[in-house]
């Protein structure tokens, strides 16, 4: 969609402008909208792209060869006989003029899928073509990829071909809060677009897939519950990395789903060593289909997450019982799980209040400048009960505690003492000031809204979607 991305544009047009040649990689895990992002960037250019598959290399040139003429509009004469040949006829058909050269998913012409370096010399062939070709014109050429930590080695790699060529590189994340709003504008009412937030996450490619004219539940069940529904027919398309779609992996990141999220728990339910646990689980995180994630001022406590709201759904409803929703069971699956589903939209608002937290800490709206946002449980605490806080965040002694409240009643005085309650123990009691955001779907009760502290902040839906 072709909203947003405004900071991103301006950034790859100055580049654009300069008066040398300029390479950069452009990189983010998928669905974050890269392809959109050089479709806007590229669209009033003369431009070449050229999306790459996962192919050995000499299909790869022979496709290049054919998009290659395509492209220009040039006589096909077959396929380059080797790389540099290649690159070479780019640099002949831009000139003097300004160009943009896209490689779409570079590490698929160098990576295998699981993992292994392939038998091609495209990084040293583009090596040598920027050295002889592009480096004496004006043209930018742009690297695309989806796998974060292989681009981001490849970048500090020394021995890398393209070491130290790139003159930029932007790492694409998630749109921000206001973007993800405004994908969303044509929804009235704000609860339903709330419950939507809550599953699509501020995902533009997720964002994209949503029918406004529909409830939540209603794109839900298109999106999954179908018999023809896109995720459960091609479960590609909801996970984030090649690695998490079968084994081990999968069955860990539904049980992650399911609320087992230690390394120990895990092992456990799977009567396994904590160790394999542990090697699968950091190629998890390597890959962006997990964060790691520790409790505030608590190192020791580590648990995993699926930040992706989408792929947590898939795995939590979907996984196990693809096959029966194929043979068009999806409405009684749908149904039995209709409660649980329910629990699944209201718990992940709290990660739709840190979205609205995090553009207020970039624009410099919140007391001072927060690093991370994080949860915080205490399983026994000083007050005789368990305590846990659904986000926290410190800096330099002062803190920021926030309650997200997906209700049907209007949140009331008796939430906001619970809250002070909570920031008397350890550690929360040793900050010097503590700013509470109390967050609630439903809005809040006469006397709440009465209540004058300067400390309280209320967030309802209007707020929250500048309404």
């Amino acid at each position: 969609m072709a909203i947003g991305r405004k900071e991103e544009l301006a950034l790859l047009e100055s580049k654009y402008n300069s008066e040398r040649f300029e390479f950069g990689y452009l990189y983010g895990q998928r669905r974050i909208g890269k392809t959109t992002l050089v479709e806007m960037f590229v669209a009033d250019k003369k431009s070449l792209t050229f999306y790459a598959t996962d192919s050995d290399d000499g299909d790869l040139r022979a496709m290049f060869s054919h998009d290659f003429a395509k492209q220009t509009g040039s006589p096909y004469v077959g396929t380059f006989s080797n790389w540099f040949d290649f690159f070479d006829a780019i640099s002949e058909y831009f000139g003097s003029e300004k160009g943009v050269l896209v490689i779409d998913e570079y590490p698929n012409i160098v990576l295998t899928r699981d993992g292994k370096r392939k038998a091609t010399d495209f990084p040293s062939a583009l090596q040598k073509a920027i050295d002889l070709r592009f480096a004496k014109g004006k043209s930018m050429l742009l690297l695309t990829g989806s796998n974060v930590s292989f681009i981001e080695k490849e970048i500090k790699d020394t021995k890398a071909p393209l070491y130290e060529r790139n003159t930029f590189q932007l790492k694409l994340f998630k749109f921000g809060w206001p973007d993800a709003c405004l994908a969303l504008r044509r929804i009235e009412d704000q609860k339903e677009k709330a419950r939507i937030l809550s599953i699509t996450g501020t995902f533009p490619y997720y964002l994209s897939l949503i029918d406004p004219s529909k409830s939540a539940r209603e794109n839900l069940r298109a999106l999954f519950f179908e018999r023809t529904a896109m995720f459960t027919d091609d479960p590609s398309k909801v996970i984030t990395s090649d690695v998490a779609t079968g084994g081990l992996y999968a069955s860990l990141l539904s049980a992650i789903s399911e609320g087992v999220e230690t390394v120990t728990a895990l092992a456990e339910r799977f009567s396994t060593d904590t160790s394999k646990v542990s090697k699968y689980l950091a190629e998890l995180v390597e890959s962006g289909t997990l964060r790691r994630a520790t409790d505030f001022r608590s190192e020791r406590n580590v648990y995993y997450r699926i930040d992706d709201p989408m792929l947590a759904f898939y795995y939590r409803f979907v996984w196990r019982n693809a096959e029966w929703i194929r043979r068009g069971h999806g409405p009684l699956i749908e149904a039995e799980f209709s409660e649980q589903i329910e629990r699944f939209i209201e718990r992940r608002f709290e990660s739709s209040c840190m979205e609205y937290l995090a553009y207020l800490n970039k624009n410099g709206m919140l007391p001072c400048f927060f690093r991370e946002f994080q949860n915080m449980r205490i399983e026994h605490s000083k007050l005789g009960r368990s305590i846990e806080v659904d986000i926290v965040a410190e800096n330099k002694g002062k803190g920021l505690v926030g309650e997200c409240k997906f209700s049907k009643s209007p949140k009331g005085i008796a939430e906001y003492r619970g809250m002070k309650e909570d920031c008397s123990v350890p550690p929360l009691s040793n900050l010097s000031t503590i700013d509470f955001y109390l967050f609630s779907a439903s809005g809040f009760s006469d006397s709440l809204l009465s209540a004058s502290d300067p400390k309280l902040h209320l967030i309802d839906l209007k707020k929250m979607f500048f309404e």
